[in-house]
């Protein structure tokens, strides 16, 4: 299979072990082909096959061990969404779009989390709850990290590593503005996460949205002001 040469050898090869993943060629647990082999397979130096390896390492797709090979990893990390994360705070003009994709993406998490939510969970919620709502009031500069671990409980009730690893990916990206929000925090934004802990306890989901909705006011004025600022 030789390569393409209008991007870097290295890029190429990275493209194409990934699709080899992508079509279980190269199945979770599983020794990689040898670097010689995959430079006859792509009809490249091996030089531009560790290049790739190191990317994707990076990536937290493979690990390697001393004498043994590299081996796909079972499961990904979150930094497998760096690259994204990176792209994304490049984007100057996303603010709006991060508010309507963060919205509709804790509406769907926050529907699925009640439907798996444990009575342990349940329990922890409503500590991390009053715990965030005690630092809030006070303005404690860990108020933010306290709202985090709030949400992490619901991503983690979803079951679902799609979710929980886009989940932080999603917080990573507004934390910044959710630091602005915890110094302004109001009582109805505190009063909308409860209600968000009471849905998540529940499981009535018939308010989601609009609790959900009053949830980011803050943010997303936030947001707004940031937009203003940059026309």
């Amino acid at each position: 299979m030789k390569l393409k040469r209008e991007n870097t050898l290295s890029q190429l090869v990275l493209e194409n072990i990934q699709n080899s993943i992508r079509d279980g060629e190269f199945k979770p647990g599983v020794c990689l082909p040898s670097e010689r082999e995959l430079a006859e397979r792509y009809g490249v130096g091996k030089s531009s096959i560790r290049e790739a390896i190191k990317m994707l390492q990076v990536l937290g797709v493979v690990e390697s061990s001393q004498g043994k090979g590299t081996f796909l990893r079972e499961s990904l990390g979150p930094q497998i969404f760096r690259p994204l994360l990176l792209d994304m705070m490049l984007q100057r003009s996303n603010a709006e779009e991060l508010y309507e994709f963060r919205l509709i993406f804790d509406i769907a998490a926050l529907k699925l989390a009640t439907t798996k939510a444990t009575d342990d969970e349940k329990l922890v919620i409503r500590q991390r709850f009053h715990e965030y709502k005690n630092l809030s009031e006070i303005h404690h500069p860990t108020a933010d990290v306290a709202d985090q671990e709030f949400h992490k409980i619901i991503l983690n009730a979803t079951r679902n590593q799609f979710i929980i690893k886009m989940g932080i990916l999603v917080m990573e990206l507004c934390r910044p503005y959710s630091k602005k929000g915890n110094a302004v925090l109001d009582k109805t934004v505190m009063d909308n996460h409860e209600k968000i802990m009471e849905i998540f306890c529940s499981g009535d989901t018939s308010n989601i949205d609009e609790a959900i909705k009053n949830s980011l006011i803050v943010f997303r004025h936030i947001l707004d002001n940031r937009l203003s600022e940059e026309v």
